[in-house]
């Protein structure tokens, strides 16, 4: 495997898994404790990681290029759907 390919595949991961650590401090009981600012940080660094790993990852097909961009798209979708910019604070 290239090292283009990990790399894009570990951009993809690290989006993901600072998405679920954001999250995660939302949840009760959570050992993580992160203001919403933070939360924003993390959830912008994550779509912003998501979001370049299609370009670094090589396909050398049509559909390749259409999965890798599809696959960014939903998972970037997740973040916004699964409230990730979402003040969570209780008035």
């Amino acid at each position: 495997m290239k090292k283009e390919n990990v790399g894009g595949i570990l951009l993809y991961l690290l989006g993901a898994a600072l998405f679920l650590l954001s999250n995660y401090s939302v949840v009760s009981g959570s050992p993580i404790h992160l203001a919403y600012f933070q939360r924003v940080i993390l959830c912008g660094a994550a779509v912003c990681s998501i979001g370049a790993a299609p370009f670094i990852y090589k396909t050398k097909t049509g559909v390749g290029m259409v999965i890798k961009f599809l696959a960014a798209a939903a998972l970037i979708g997740c973040i916004f759907a699964f409230g990730g910019f979402v003040n969570n604070s209780m008035a």
